[in-house]
């Protein structure tokens, strides 16, 4: 009869314990990754913090927690990590009641892009690990990897020769926020420009005199269109970075600049238009840009493009076209464009084995970059 008790009180012990995780083991159970910078540099190291808080009374023996990355975010120590197509992330905790756990990943960006990890998948156990208990929770954890810089020592070459076409054909216009001082009055001077009380004062009229500014723009032109049967992941990553050493360079000038890809935004899903721009904020935009660019999806013809602006030109702006592409439809319509902003440059990005079938030209100002160097 002894024995008897013992078992029912056995068995009830253990399906109590199994109704009580069933019903209880997830809650006040958190688990949370995140990044601990949103923004870094390919090729820079970054940091995952993995954090788990089980505050409450009931204990988890086992908990798994499993997340996954892409493949391009290298974790450094490779302990419970599976990398295929993704990264997969699992790992093994033991919770106590009340306790909290924090692990640090250390991890390097080997290729730019927008990287996120949408949710986290909580597997755990009962005390006696027969009964699977399992949760899924959001998140929202995200990371720009920033595309790096080309060889700044090679890109002075184009850009030297932009600049010298930029102070050849840039004009000024008045800027009537910009204030310089007052002079008498003069037959051709505009009315608003009047300065009434200092008119007053003297008895005779005078006139403001505003500063002038500058104005000239650049409008960066990025195909990511394969120049070939092979899709040539080199020469459309070095021509990102081109892009970006290039706005970083005119930004710094002072030179508003804008970007324009054929290549489709990773979040919009659209062809990457950004308008000018001065200043950090706007690098950090156009970078952030370059970033989100989707080289695995269909890229739109950038002849379509190229004919929109060749057809409506605007006067303040040069164009540099920066392509591996050479079929003809881009050549002749970027020598119309060269017509009516002169002073446009192509870069085109090669490897060093690649014929260059476009010719630089007075009307088609090619310089040849190799990507391979």
């Amino acid at each position: 009869m002894v024995i008897i008790a013992m078992i029912l009180g056995a068995a009830f012990i253990y399906f109590l314990q199994i109704y009580i995780y069933q019903k209880f083991w997830y809650k006040n159970l958190t688990a949370s990754v995140a990044f601990t910078e949103h923004v870094i540099t390919e090729h820079e190291t970054g940091e995952l913090v993995e954090t788990i808080t089980n505050q409450k009374w009931l204990p988890l023996p086992m908990l798994r927690v499993q997340f996954e990355t892409d493949r391009h975010l290298e974790f450094l120590e490779e302990n419970n990590l599976s990398v295929s197509d993704r990264c997969y992330k699992n790992d093994i905790f033991s919770l106590m009641m009340y306790q909290k756990i924090t692990r640090r990943l250390n991890f390097r960006a080997i290729r730019r892009g927008y990287y996120t990890i949408s949710q986290i998948d909580l597997d755990s156990t009962d005390l006696f690990m027969e009964q699977k208990l399992g949760l899924r929770l959001t998140c929202g954890a995200s990371l720009y990897v920033l595309p790096g810089k080309a060889d700044t020592r090679r890109l002075l070459i184009p850009f030297q020769k932009l600049m010298g076409d930029i102070l050849t054909r840039r004009y000024t216009y008045e800027d009537p926020f910009e204030f310089q001082g007052i002079r008498p009055y003069q037959p051709f001077d505009n009315m608003r420009d009047i300065n009434w009380k200092a008119s007053a004062r003297s008895g005779a009229l005078r006139t403001n005199v505003h500063g002038y500014t500058v104005r000239q723009e650049i409008c960066l032109l990025l195909n990511l269109e394969s120049w070939s049967i092979v899709d040539d992941r080199l020469l459309k990553e070095e021509s990102i970075r081109i892009a970006n050493g290039f706005a970083e360079l005119f930004l710094a000038q002072g030179i508003p600049a804008g970007l324009y890809s054929n290549a489709k935004d990773l979040i919009t899903g659209k062809s990457l238009t950004l308008s000018s721009g001065c200043g950090e904020h706007h690098l950090i935009t156009i970078r952030k840009g370059l970033a989100r660019l989707d080289l695995s999806k269909p890229v739109e013809d950038i002849c379509q493009f190229l004919n929109h602006i060749s057809q409506k030109h605007n006067n303040d702006l040069l164009y540099v076209l920066i392509s591996s592409s050479q079929r003809k439809e881009i050549i002749n319509i970027f020598k119309s464009l060269v017509k009516s902003a002169p002073g446009s440059l192509w870069l085109l990005p090669l490897r060093k084995s690649d014929r260059q079938d476009v010719k630089s030209a007075k009307d088609c100002p090619v310089i040849r970059w190799e990507a391979d160097q």
